[in-house]
């Protein structure tokens, strides 16, 4: 899922999101929605060595760079692996770093020290206006960039971006608001024909979430439910959060179902519908070790959507890697689509045991 730099942003945040889809062969997930390169990808290094590529400028050491926000949180471990995979798939030299403490100043540094190297290509995780300098300085130097997991242009994210140098770059992520809908079409099928569905936000002072609640609203009201909003502090311990919702649930019996926005949304709620005995099904954004146990338990969580970090920095590196050998243009995708069920929930533990989700 998403990750939370502060209440002004949620981005993929580690122990709080993970990747998806079904796996082939050493590449997984990435070979089969790759469009279909499991065979193209083997031959890609043998094939440029033997046709070496013009389109390289002169200056360029070839090195494509993946820029990440924090070093252990296991989202972004999921972000390196997926670069990784593909710089081997494809043939291409990769490079993933992201700092020891988790901060936008932090990427900075680091997207400065690659274009001092002179890099092919960079992969930018674009969180808010903190990143326009950098993007804008890598392409005046050629460098050529694509951004992934975050691409916040809207004001109200912190991001006020409008130069179409930057709007207009390939980004391979989640679509927020697209996302929200696609999780509240899988929900329905969990739902009573009528009533208020809650909706859990952990942290109201990020935009990711507001857009996230949008989609689902999106599907929800024409359906003909109501939704309620309840804020908690994400902050707090999740028991204190667990405690929250159980009260709001004891005090508003027409509750037929609960989304959480964000991770610690959707856990808490699951638990609290759980411990007070109540039949009422939860749907979260995001995979991770706690959400993919308790849909283990095949209790209340009934449904999360997978927005699939090992594939954000897959595409990223390919599309960079087809520009530099091919040149192919940069394209978008949305990766926050895979809804995880009971019915396909065997797929996401086997690619919990392969370490791409």
């Amino acid at each position: 899922m998403p990750t939370m730099h502060s209440t002004q942003h949620l981005t993929g945040r580690g122990s709080r999101s993970r990747p998806l889809r079904v796996l082939a062969g050493t590449i997984g997930v990435a070979a089969l929605a790759g469009l279909g390169l499991t065979s193209v990808g083997a031959g890609l290094a043998a094939a440029s060595s033997a046709r070496p590529d013009t389109r390289v400028a002169a200056t360029s050491n070839g090195v494509i760079y993946v820029i990440g926000y924090e070093q252990d949180n296991p989202f972004w471990v999921l972000e390196g692996d997926g670069a990784s995979a593909a710089g081997k798939t494809f043939g291409v030299t990769v490079r993933y770093e992201a700092p020891t403490t988790a901060s936008d100043a932090g990427m900075v540094s680091l997207i400065d020290a690659a274009l001092a190297t002179h890099p092919y290509g960079i992969a930018i995780d674009y969180t808010d206006k903190t990143m326009q300098a950098p993007v804008l300085a890598a392409l005046n130097a050629g460098v050529k960039v694509v951004l992934y997991n975050n691409n916040r242009f809207e004001a109200q994210s912190g991001g006020a971006t409008t130069n179409p140098a930057i709007t207009t770059l390939a980004f391979n992520g989640q679509d927020e608001h697209h996302s929200g809908a696609v999780l509240a079409q899988g929900f329905l099928q969990f739902l009573p024909k009528s009533g208020t569905v809650l909706i859990v936000n952990p942290y109201p002072g990020a935009y990711v979430l507001t857009l996230r609640q949008l989609g689902v609203e999106s599907v929800l009201h024409p359906a003909g439910y109501k939704t309620s909003t309840l804020i908690v502090n994400g902050d707090d311990a999740e028991g204190s959060i667990e405690a929250v919702i159980g009260a709001y649930l004891r005090a508003h019996s027409g509750i037929v179902g609960v989304v959480g926005l964000g991770d610690p949304g959707a856990n808490p709620a699951a638990r609290a519908v759980a411990s007070a005995g109540l039949k009422i099904p939860v749907a979260t954004f995001d995979m991770e070790t706690e959400t993919y146990q308790l849909m283990s338990t095949h209790g209340p969580l009934k449904e999360a959507l997978d927005q699939q970090p090992y594939l954000q920095s897959y595409y990223s590196v390919q599309d960079l890697a087809f520009e530099m050998k091919y040149g192919f243009q940069p394209v978008s995708v949305n990766t926050g689509t895979f809804i995880v069920t009971d019915s396909n929930l065997t797929t996401v533990s086997q690619l919990v045991k392969e370490g791409k989700d």
